[in-house]
């Protein structure tokens, strides 16, 4: 902020020297904006083409240049004199010189993809006459300098979630990449949208406590400067407790100091990982905008720690970057030390538990298999299974294909900077979202062929008669006969091709857990679109915590029917 202050003092003693000492081109420098305005606080001026020079005078004095006193003939340079007397009463004036006031923007400027690639000029962007300060801008304010010349929408098709990034970020997040960037949150009351309302400090001042100053002094309880997680949890309890319950937190990722050296094309901007990780430079910046007395706003930085809190709060049911809770590759490395801290990813290590541990599983039955071939002497005859329709073929194989995709490239998502399986991290996006798409037409096909074919009770139904004595003596064959070489029992027998073990099993992976997935990925594949349910099913942390929780459970399934179906084609179970 003092940098900025500088600059622009600095700025406007240099504009007003140059216009002095006549080096801007204003030889008389006795000719005022006032002279100037006299003609061209005219609305109906216009050039001999017809093009309209009228310069609105009380939105120039409101302008930067205009506050600062940086007068016309500073800019237009050539024009010393008026002649009333003439119909244009001075001649056209050369191009304005931006760099003389603004050499570092200009040096930024010169390195830019738009200085490369095109004659553009500091003001085919940037109104001279009307500009503002860059911080008095708003995000939609600055995405409308650069959406006047480029179609975001077609050239975006490529981002996933593109809606949801227009929403929250300006252009410059992603395209000036030394820019400076942060998270700006705002006291709210009310929901996303028409409803939700900026608290303003005539409704924040009753909240303020006795023998402190205002808000910000009563947030920020130890006088450091800055708002820790435990500061603003007790402010925003007591708002919740004594009459706003929907008070919350809005997140708005800004950038805070400008760059003009805007990114090339190609892949540097197709970087997901430069935010979608907690080494984002914007993390690094967390500040709370708090209203004042006299009507404006204060920024308050806060504590960094305050988005790595575990568990949901719920003042911050949108503020979640997806995959923000990813493992990186440092947490690998120290994940003991982190076991206390690790917050949300703890779904990772109970998953990698899981998975592995049906590993370790599958491959100790199959040891002691393979230990007790001389036990059970020569393999008992095996039994005869008929094959599949082609249909359910086609549709296993297909299924199956798109599960061991989706595990894979989830791995990719996860754990990016380990695992480059795809190369890019969009790859991995593009055929995460494609193989899941996929699962849902064919998971429908395969609902709608057993309904029609009415096959679901002679496969998937459980009778309570006898059914866990079933499922009790099934677990006992797997667990201990099956090593001694005796056959499958006769519950198995009589209810093939599943046993009890398997109908129970198949009902919880195609009923259970493929719907939950699929209905999740829905929410995750269009977030905007699916606000409404993801926020009745909790918010956006806890149904990105189902989908990789089942993602887990499935790929784990997975593992022990492969195995098991190749007992029984192979000869283990023989009837």
């Amino acid at each position: 902020m003092k940098s900025e202050r500088a600059s622009q003092l600095l700025c406007m003693v240099t504009c007003l020297t140059l216009v002095v000492v006549g080096m801007c081109g204003a030889e008389d420098p006795f000719l005022t904006t006032e002279e100037c305005l006299a003609c061209h606080g005219q609305k109906d001026l216009k050039s001999r083409r017809g093009i309209s020079r009228y310069i609105d005078p009380e939105r120039y004095g409101k302008s930067v240049h205009g506050a600062q006193v940086v007068g016309c003939a500073s800019c237009h340079t050539g024009i010393t004199e008026i002649d009333r007397r003439a119909r244009i009463p001075h001649p056209a004036p050369s191009d304005p010189n931006c760099s003389q006031c603004h050499p570092r923007v200009f040096e930024e400027y010169s390195r830019s993809l738009h200085a490369q690639v095109s004659k553009k000029l500091c003001y085919s962007c940037h109104s001279p006459h009307y500009s503002v300060s860059f911080r008095h801008l708003s995000g939609a304010d600055r995405k409308a300098i650069c959406l006047k010349c480029h179609d975001a929408w077609r050239t975006h098709r490529w981002l996933p979630q593109m809606n949801l990034h227009f929403d929250y970020l300006e252009c410059t997040s992603c395209h000036a990449l030394n820019a400076e960037i942060g998270i700006i949150f705002s006291l709210v009351e009310g929901t996303e949208g028409p409803q939700e309302h900026v608290l303003d400090y005539r409704r924040l001042v009753r909240f303020i406590e006795p023998g402190r100053k205002g808000i910000t002094e009563t947030l920020d309880r130890d006088a450091d400067g800055k708002i820790s997680d435990e500061e603003l949890q007790a402010f925003m309890n007591r708002l919740k407790e004594q009459g706003m319950p929907e008070a919350a937190l809005r997140a708005r990722i800004l950038v805070l100091k400008p760059s003009h050296n805007f990114s090339a094309r190609g892949e540097q901007t197709r970087n997901c990982l430069l935010c979608h990780s907690t080494g984002a430079p914007f993390y690094s910046k967390l500040l709370l905008k708090l209203p004042e007395e006299d009507g404006g706003f204060r920024t308050v930085p806060l504590d960094k720690g305050f988005l790595a809190r575990p568990g949901q709060r719920p003042f911050m049911e949108d503020v979640y970057l997806l995959g923000e809770s990813k493992i990186r590759k440092e947490d690998l490395e120290e994940v003991l030390s982190i076991v206390r801290r690790i917050g949300f990813k703890w779904i990772d290590v109970i998953g990698v538990f899981i998975a592995v541990f049906s590993l370790c599983a599958v491959g100790f039955h199959a040891l002691l298999i393979f230990l007790t071939r001389k036990a059970r002497g020569a393999l008992p005859r095996s039994l005869t299974i008929e094959p599949l329709p082609l249909p359910v073929r086609v549709w296993h194989w297909l299924h199956g294909l798109c599960v061991i995709v989706l595990a894979f490239s989830g791995i990719q998502l996860r754990l990016p900077d380990v695992f480059p399986i795809f190369a890019s991290f969009l790859n991995a996006v593009n055929l995460h979202n494609l193989c899941g798409l996929l699962v849902v037409v064919d998971y429908v096909f395969w609902l709608a062929y057993h309904l029609v074919k009415r096959e679901f009770r002679a496969r998937f139904l459980i009778s309570p008669i006898g059914f866990f004595r079933d499922v009790a003596e099934t677990l006992h064959y797997y667990g201990y006969v099956i090593f001694t070489g005796e056959t499958n029992p006769e519950s198995s027998a009589r209810r093939y091709p599943f046993d009890p073990v398997e109908r129970m099993f198949y009902l919880a992976v195609m009923l259970v857990l493929v719907p939950i997935q699929i209905m999740t990925g829905l929410m995750l594949y269009d977030v905007q679109t699916m606000q409404p349910a993801i926020v009745a099913l909790g918010g956006l942390r806890v149904v990105d915590a189902a989908h990789l929780l089942v993602g887990y459970l499935i790929v784990s399934s997975m593992i022990l029917h492969c195995y098991f179906h190749t007992l029984k084609k192979y000869g283990r179970l023989a009837a």
